[in-house]
C-alpha cells in the first residue's frame, strides 16, 4: 500500500493577552510605532482589516476545511503542535 501525505499548518496564539490585533488597523500601527496610520493602513489594505462581524467560527471553517479534504479522499491521519504552529497531516492512498 503506498500513501501520499498533504501537511496543512494553523497558526495558533494562546498568549493570554491577545486581542486580534490581525484585523486591527490601530494595533497594527502601534506595532509599526506610528509609522503608518490606522486610516491609511486601513485604506491600503482593506483585505486585511476589514470588519467582518459575520465570519465564521474557526470550528465551523476547520469542519467544512476538513469535509472537502474528506471529498477529495485525504484523511486525517494526526496533528502536531510545534510552538505556535499547529500541523494537520492527513494521507490518502495512491492507486
Amino acid at each position: 500500500m503506498k500513501w501520499e501525505y498533504h501537511v496543512v499548518h494553523l497558526n495558533v496564539d494562546d498568549s493570554p493577552n491577545k486581542n486580534d490585533d490581525v484585523s486591527n488597523p490601530k494595533a497594527a500601527s502601534e506595532k509599526l510605532k506610528g509609522s503608518l496610520s490606522p486610516d491609511f493602513l486601513k485604506d491600503q489594505f482593506p483585505e486585511q482589516f476589514q470588519e467582518n462581524k459575520d465570519s465564521e467560527h474557526p470550528a465551523i471553517q476547520l469542519s467544512k476545511f476538513l469535509n472537502k479534504k474528506g471529498k477529495e479522499s485525504w484523511e486525517l491521519a494526526e496533528t502536531i503542535k510545534i510552538g505556535q504552529l499547529l500541523f494537520l497531516i492527513m494521507k490518502r492512498q495512491v492507486e
